[in-house]
């Protein structure tokens, strides 16, 4: 149990008793809000996060880690690493969410709270899709490596990526990887006899960035000669991960079938009751707060409308919700003035090879509606990305 300490006078009365806060999930929100309130609070409070993992992955490395163009053990960074920043890890699992005692239970003990910020991300749900379990993925970092194993081998064949069903965590994705997968079968001298096709669910690509940018990503994937089927979830993949099946009737064969899971509310969140029966946590978009007084959730957990879409399920998205809730807890525990709302800004890096990048991204809560942008890839917007996946493993914020 971790215990509050409190400012005294000289006639030994409590002047401000000390504060708790407890972050749940080690993820890119998670973690930018425990350090961003650990920076904006004095030591009688405390600041802690949870996460059932000590070391975590960066999954925006999984489709260059797939083609061998990043290392395995360069991928993760250790939550213990926290405490230099004065901030408590708890390794363990969470059990149960209880916002009206404000305590959360986990396989480590339970512990109380003053404030509670809320960034268990979105679970992925394998068997909503049968056969997805076992065939490939790169969404996850252990499907990472084993479809790392597969391409490795491949000589010839098909290659399927496609998605069951929005929102799904960082929207480029499918289309950044189709796109490195050609460029390294082209580096290798085997392109010609590799086709690669992506099937999405949407009516176009990257809606989420508006008109201009989904037509770039259309144009991009055809001067590749990569087949682009929308409006075409997968809805079955056959046991010998050959076949799949979608939801516009049509069906495919292949030699790899990469999917990307259905994410869903993680079950400790829906059985908590912050979501109110939704299927993502609804909170106030200018302080990202849920219905309960202190309680906050950000990034893939929540909702947040912004025009005919909602905020992105992207790192940098979680990360900018981290670093607004931290200040807005900190002028609440400071007594100082409330900060500006949550602005919705933010971008992140949409790979085309292995040395050119770019940015998809804006303002997503822009008066008049979301300002977007797709930028063209680059030397530098690479050099950039690599900056970002330095800095992320060093818990440089």
């Amino acid at each position: 149990m971790i215990l509050a300490r409190s400012c005294m006078d000289a006639g030994g009365n409590s002047l401000m008793a000390g504060k708790k806060v407890l972050v749940l999930g080690g993820g890119f929100g998670g973690v930018q809000a425990a350090i961003s309130a650990r920076a904006a609070l004095d030591s009688t409070h405390e600041v802690t996060i949870i996460d059932r993992n000590r070391v975590t992955h960066l999954c925006g490395m999984n489709p260059l880690l797939i083609v061998g163009e990043r290392e395995t053990d360069k991928a993760g960074r250790s939550l213990g690493r926290l405490a230099n920043r004065g901030i408590k890890y708890l390794e363990a699992s969470i059990d149960l969410i209880d916002t009206e005692d404000r305590k959360v239970a986990t396989s480590a003990g339970t512990l109380d709270f003053d404030y509670l910020i809320i960034a268990l991300g979105a679970q992925y749900d394998w068997d909503a899709v049968p056969g997805a379990r076992g065939a490939y993925s790169f969404y996850e970092f252990a499907y990472a490596r084993r479809l790392r194993r597969r391409l490795s081998r491949l000589k010839r064949g098909k290659i399927v990526i496609a998605a069951s069903k929005p929102p799904y965590k960082c929207p480029p994705a499918p289309f950044e990887t189709a796109m490195i997968i050609n460029w390294w079968a082209r580096k290798k001298g085997i392109r010609k006899n590799i086709e690669i096709s992506v099937y999405i669910p949407e009516p176009g690509p990257l809606g989420v960035a508006g008109k201009a940018a989904s037509m770039q990503v259309r144009n991009a994937l055809d001067q590749r000669g990569i087949e682009l089927v929308t409006a075409a979830g997968v809805t079955e993949v056959a046991p010998d991960g050959r076949e799949a099946s979608f939801a516009n009737g049509s069906s495919t064969s292949a030699s790899i079938i990469a999917t990307i899971p259905v994410h869903r509310l993680p079950d400790v969140v829906a059985a908590s009751g912050v979501a109110n029966g939704k299927p993502w946590v609804p909170v106030n978009r200018t302080t990202l707060e849920t219905s309960t007084s202190n309680v906050f959730a950000i990034g893939d957990v929540n909702v947040v409308p912004a025009g005919d879409f909602a905020i992105p399920k992207a790192g940098v998205f979680a990360a900018g919700q981290g670093k607004k809730v931290s200040e807005i807890i900190a002028s609440r525990i400071n007594e100082t003035p409330t900060p500006g709302p949550y602005d919705g800004v933010g971008f992140c890096f949409m790979t085309y090879s292995g040395g050119r990048s770019a940015t998809v991204g804006g303002e997503f809560l822009a008066e008049g509606g979301p300002d977007t942008f797709l930028s063209e890839p680059t030397v530098s917007g690479m050099k950039s990305k690599e900056r970002f996946e330095r800095d992320w493993r060093s818990f440089k914020i």
